[in-house]
Order: C-alpha cells, then structure tokens, then sequence
C-alpha cells in the first residue's frame, strides 16, 4: 500500500482528499500544519509528500525547503492556487517533484501520485541492490566497517573528489571502485593506474599523454581516475595534476589545452599530513581533495578477521572447485590472536593458501605461538612463491590457465614469476 503524506490546513479538503486517495488504495499521513509533519518526517519514508502552498506558520515553500534537507529523495508535490505560475516555478527550482493547481481533479492527483510513488519505489529499489552490493563487497559486521558503508553511500552519489587513506592491504581500490560503481558514472570508464609502479617518465606519457596518444585522464573522461599511492609520484607531475583538479582541463605534450569530464579518486598508504611533512605530497594538492576517506587497518577491527578469512575461503574454494576446508576453534583462536599486518589481503592469501592445501602460519612476529622466525615481508613472499608453483602444477605449466586460475591478469602473473626467479 503506497503512503501519502498529506499537509492541508483546510479541514474539509483535507477529509475530502483522505477520502479520495483510500478510496484508491493509498495510506494517508495527514496533518493540519508543516511543522508536526516536519516533525514526523524521515528519511527512508517511503511515499510522497503532497503539500499545500499557503498555510499559516510554515509554508509550503518552507517547508518543501526544510523537507530536502531531511528527506532530500521523498518527492515532494505542492498544491497552488490556480495561475500561481510564479510560485509553482520557485517550488521546481527548489527541488519539488511537480505541482497541483486548484481546483485539481482527483484523476489528476491520482496519476501525479502514481508516478512520484513509481519514482520513489525505483529509488528505495536502488538503495536497496546498492546496500547488498557493499556489504557483500566491503565485508564487517563491526561499527566501524558499518560506519564505513554507510559512508561510501554517500560519497559515492556526491560528485566530489577524494583521497582514501589506508595501510597496504586494506581495500583501497576496492573502496575506489565501490564510490564509481554506485556512481552517477557507473556507466562511464574506470581507469586505475599504480603511481608507484611508473618512472617520472612513464606516468607522465601515461597519464597527460601526448598528440598521438591519449593519456588515462583523457580515457577516463566521463567516468573515475583512480590514482593509487600519489604520494608516489614526483613533485613536478603532482603540480600538474593539481591543475587537473582545478581546471577539469588537460594539455598532452605537443597539444592544445582541452577539456575532460572526471571525478578524481586518489589513494595513499600513510597519514596526508604525514606525507605532507615529508615533502611526498602538496600541501595544495591534498587541500584541493574535498574529503579524505580513511580505511581502518584489520587489527582495529578484530571481530572481523575470523568472518573476512571464511569469507575467503569460500570464495576460494569455489574458484578452484575444491572442497572447503574445516576452520576448527584451534584456527578461530589463531585468526583472532593475530594482528593481521597485511591487513585484509594478508587475509585473503592466507584463505588461499588453506583452500589449495599449502602449511600455512601467521606473521611470527605477532603469533603467540611462535618465537622468531621470519618478518612479514619474507612470509609473504614465501608464500607467494608456493601458491604461484601450485598454480602452474595444476594448469601443468599453463601460465594463461594459471593466470585465469589465480584470478590475476597473465601480465602481473609474468612479472611475479620474474620476481621469484621461476621465469
């Protein structure tokens, strides 16, 4: 049943237009002024507002006002008194849906209705396939990943750019491409590029491009340029994306200036003022960022790691179609005394490595159970080295298979092979 909330300081009217609107199946909220229906309205309300204009106390063009900054998606229609062309124009420019004009046949209001309740149901729909979507991407039931989520539901509709701050392993990227994908350029292109992993000279072809070649923030006009460790790239290309920032114009060398339509996400790994005193980032740079979203490290959110490394495993198993293994109170205890510093991709490859059968153990640095040993760097390595040898045995050297199996694409397949000599 659809609701109405109805605002008419008309006491006739009002029983005449709650009659009308049962009648046809509506569940109507009405009030004789602004200021209770103000009051009781919330933001997940899932109807539509249907107002007069001229009311003693607030009015209806207040109230549309005060209305869209509580509820800013519940349509709002507002009653005007026949040829008040002026203020049915100041209620559209304010955010109204539409406008009735008096005397309004019920046919009329009827259609009007069903076709804000039609957009505000496609709206709650939406809100509803975006929330399944990041909690089944950005995983945690502790306050601070909920707070999080809900954070990146904002963010992602707002067209501002933003800086994500978080240790190696958190989910930068990931966050990155959440706020584009629940973007009003969802459509458009996503293009990422890895700072650090470019000399001064290759970020500069690859990002400004040249006459003959279009760089990556030329691709990503109309969608998202995600920049993964700025605090990487050289002081004088910093300049000249600060100038992409706030012009949204771009100059490839041998060129003409030009356009381009983007939204810039950028990531760090250490805090900004940090790598502002450290001479790494702009000052200028980081204040043109409008907000700066910071992903808390694992360790701050224990309650998780034993829900993220099931998680893993699961999905693991089922890419490699193997069976799952048993996560017995022993490995529970283990996953919750650790300290996890690789944070949620340290999660991931240890999940991995459980599913696929290797003898795995936990940074010895932080586990209770061990004493020396290895540092994390050389664990992990170590371990990657088995899983990429597992992969190959299985596809019988196949590097595209192992690519495809691994889930990684076959050229950072090659370069890690190079790394560990099995090349």
């Amino acid at each position: 049943m659809p609701d109405v909330m109805l605002v008419e300081d008309d006491a006739d009217l009002r029983h005449a237009t709650i009659e009308t609107l049962e009648l046809e199946g509506f569940r109507v909220h009405a009030f004789d002024a602004a200021v209770p229906a103000l009051e009781a309205l919330a933001p997940d309300f899932p109807g539509v507002i249907l107002s007069d204009l001229r009311m003693p106390g607030l009015s209806g063009l207040e109230f549309l006002e005060q209305a869209q900054v509580r509820a800013p998606d519940v349509p709002f229609i507002l009653i005007t008194a026949h040829g008040d062309i002026p203020a049915a124009i100041q209620a559209m420019r304010g955010g109204a849906h539409d406008f009735l004009e008096k005397p309004c046949s019920p046919d009329l209001m009827l259609n009007v209705l069903r076709r804000a309740q039609a957009m505000r149901d496609m709206h709650l729909e939406n809100s509803r396939l975006r929330q399944i979507q990041i909690d089944e991407r950005m995983i945690g039931r502790s306050t601070v990943m909920q707070e999080l989520r809900q954070r990146l539901r904002v963010l992602a509709g707002l067209q501002l750019d933003l800086l994500i701050a978080g240790e190696t392993g958190t989910g930068k990227e990931l966050a990155a491409r959440i706020l584009h994908d629940l973007s009003p350029r969802s459509q458009g292109p996503f293009v990422a590029v890895n700072c650090g992993a470019l000399t001064e000279a290759e970020v500069n072809r690859e990002l400004f491009g040249t006459s003959e070649s279009p760089g990556l923030v030329a691709r990503a006009d109309g969608g998202t340029l995600y920049l993964d460790e700025l605090e990487a790239m050289p002081d004088s290309l910093q300049v000249r994306l600060l100038r992409v920032v706030e012009t949204r114009e771009i100059t490839p060398l041998g060129a003409a200036p030009h356009p381009v339509d983007l939204r810039v996400l950028a990531s760090v790994k250490s805090p900004p003022e940090r790598l502002i005193e450290e001479n790494r980032l702009r000052s200028d740079l980081f204040h043109r960022f409008n907000a700066t979203l910071h992903l808390p490290p694992l360790r701050d959110r224990e309650e998780d790691a034993h829900l993220l490394v099931a998680h893993f495993v699961a999905e693991a198993a089922r890419r490699h179609d193997l069976p799952k293994p048993h996560l017995d109170s022993t490995l529970r205890r283990r996953v919750a005394g650790h300290d996890w510093p690789g944070n949620v991709r340290e999660a991931r490859n240890f999940a991995e490595g459980l599913v696929i059968g290797l003898e795995m153990t936990f940074t010895p640095s932080t586990d209770a159970g061990h004493e020396g040993g290895l540092d994390y760097d050389a664990a992990m390595g170590s371990f990657e080295a088995r899983l990429l040898r597992s992969a190959l045995i299985q596809t019988g050297g196949r590097k595209s298979e192992a690519a495809e199996l691994l889930g990684i694409p076959r050229k950072r397949l090659y370069l890690r092979l190079r790394h560990h000599d099995m090349l």
